[in-house]
C-alpha cells in the first residue's frame, strides 16, 4: 500500500497533469523582463533609493529633541519617544521593502544583467535627474 504522502502527490498530479509543465512555463516567464515589469522594478528601485536617502538623516531626526529647549522633563521624553517610534518605523519600512521577494527578484536581475552586459554600463548620478526623489502619487 502506498504511503499517505504518495497518495496525495499522485491524486495532486492527477488532478491537474499540467502542473508541471505550468511551473515550468511560469519560471520561463519569470525569466523574461518586458518593458511593464522594467517599469515597475524601476519605481520599486526609486523608492528604495529614496529610503535610503531619508535613513541617511533618521539619526539626526532621531536626535532633534534632546537639542532642542524642552519645557518640562515630560514632553522632552514624549518628543522624544515620538521621534524614536518614527525612526523605528522607517527602518522597519526600509527593511521590509529590502527584503520583500519582488526586490530581491529586481536586485538579483540586476546583479545578472550587469554581469551579461558589464561594458556600456555608464554610471548614473542621481544629480542629474532632480526628480528622482520625487514620489509618484
Amino acid at each position: 500500500m502506498a504511503a499517505p504522502q504518495e497518495k496525495s502527490e499522485q491524486f495532486a498530479t492527477e488532478a491537474n497533469p499540467g502542473k508541471s509543465e505550468q511551473t515550468a512555463r511560469s519560471d520561463a516567464e519569470e525569466d523574461i523582463w518586458d518593458e511593464e515589469r522594467i517599469e515597475q522594478a524601476l519605481k520599486v528601485s526609486k523608492e528604495m533609493h529614496i529610503q535610503v536617502s531619508d535613513l541617511r538623516s533618521t539619526i539626526l531626526r532621531l536626535l532633534e529633541p534632546l537639542t532642542a529647549e524642552q519645557q518640562s522633563p515630560e514632553s522632552f521624553l514624549q518628543n522624544f519617544s515620538t521621534s524614536a517610534n518614527d525612526a523605528k518605523q522607517e527602518v522597519q519600512r526600509f527593511r521590509e521593502l529590502m527584503t520583500d521577494a519582488q526586490s530581491k527578484k529586481i536586485l538579483e536581475q540586476a546583479k545578472k544583467s550587469r554581469a551579461e552586459k558589464l561594458q556600456g554600463i555608464k554610471i548614473w548620478r542621481a544629480t542629474q535627474h532632480p526628480d528622482w526623489l520625487t514620489r509618484e502619487v
